[in-house]
């Protein structure tokens, strides 16, 4: 009985989207709560997918007085309270998704930018607003009446946002989206991480998708804050170094008391040559200073000077990096 009552009050709650987002004040902000509401909960999900199985059945669709006001001959399953409630989500199925058909599909079908390993591009888009790709980027845009939507696929992408009040702007990274009027802010993506550092204004960052069963949360970030997201979840809002985070634009990487691993990942964003450590003492080591991203050769010599190592070249792709003298 209680699951019954579940479904029927999920019915419900779709019932009640269907008349919000076919009203003519149905909002991009109603089309995202709709969104949310049907990933907060297994069972919305799950009821509607029990609707789609129903899909094939067109004698569904003709037994429901709103589509066909002169159908007469109802059967008695089609009088049962749980028939009607299945019919209803169909409907609510086939009017949500003609809805929301349009941003979905620009989403798949916008125009699509990207950069090689090394290369940086910068990019203005129709509405004016600007993005620059960092290296191995890869980003798809689409732009439409009511919303202006970037996924970034993979990589780094600095975006100065044109205003527009009646067109939000968005940039989804798989579990997280950002939404912005009118800003300037860095977006990294790696796997399933997002890091977000704002230059200018204010933007909203939510989670996407799956979030296990709790409500999607929601931060706001202002000028020179940073928020790391993942599938944990948003993570503590934090005062960003906004001058080092943003120094690949000027071909830098600035570290600053920064691991050497860490500094070797980094470095393997921009260069195919791979740069070894096998020594756990080695790893150890820390660096500072301002390198410039397009001579390697010249960062492997002052990490040789001030850490007092060897870069030895193993072959044509491979370097180690040891202790020198060792």
């Amino acid at each position: 009985m209680k699951k019954e009552s579940s479904d029927s009050l999920d019915c419900d709650a779709a019932l009640g989207w269907i008349a919000r987002l076919r009203s003519d004040a149905a909002s991009d902000e109603d089309r995202q709560a709709f969104a949310l509401w049907l990933a907060e909960d297994p069972g919305h999900r799950q009821a509607m997918d029990q609707m789609l199985d129903l899909w094939d059945d067109l004698g569904v669709v003709r037994h429901i007085p709103d589509l066909n006001p002169a159908a007469q001959d109802v059967t008695a399953a089609a009088n049962s309270p749980r028939y009607w409630s299945w019919a209803a989500a169909l409907v609510a199925t086939l009017v949500l998704g003609l809805l929301l058909w349009p941003a979905q599909q620009g989403g798949r079908e916008g125009e699509l930018f990207e950069t090689a390993l090394g290369e940086q591009r910068s990019v203005e888009l129709s509405d004016r607003s600007r993005v620059m790709l960092n290296t191995a980027t890869r980003l798809r845009v689409s732009l439409n009446d009511d919303q202006r939507v970037v996924t970034l696929l993979r990589g780094e992408a600095f975006f100065q946002v044109q205003p527009d009040p009646q067109r939000p702007f968005h940039v989804d990274t798989g579990s997280t989206r950002i939404t912005v009027l009118g800003t300037a802010f860095n977006v990294y993506r790696e796997r399933d991480a997002t890091d977000i550092t704002v230059t200018e204004g204010v933007v909203r960052v939510t989670e996407l998708g799956d979030t296990g069963g709790r409500a999607p949360a929601t931060e706001i970030l202002h000028i020179n804050q940073q928020l790391h997201a993942d599938r944990r979840g948003l993570h503590a809002v934090a005062t960003a170094d906004v001058g080092g985070q943003m120094a690949w634009q000027r071909g830098e990487l600035v570290a600053e008391e920064m691991p050497l691993p860490e500094l070797v990942r980094q470095l393997q964003r921009y260069h195919p040559t791979r740069i070894l450590i096998v020594d756990p003492d080695v790893a150890a080591l820390t660096v500072s200073g301002v390198f410039r991203l397009d001579n390697l050769e010249a960062i492997l010599q002052a990490l040789e000077v001030s850490l007092d190592l060897e870069a030895a070249r193993l072959d044509d792709t491979s370097v180690q990096l040891l202790k020198a003298g060792g």
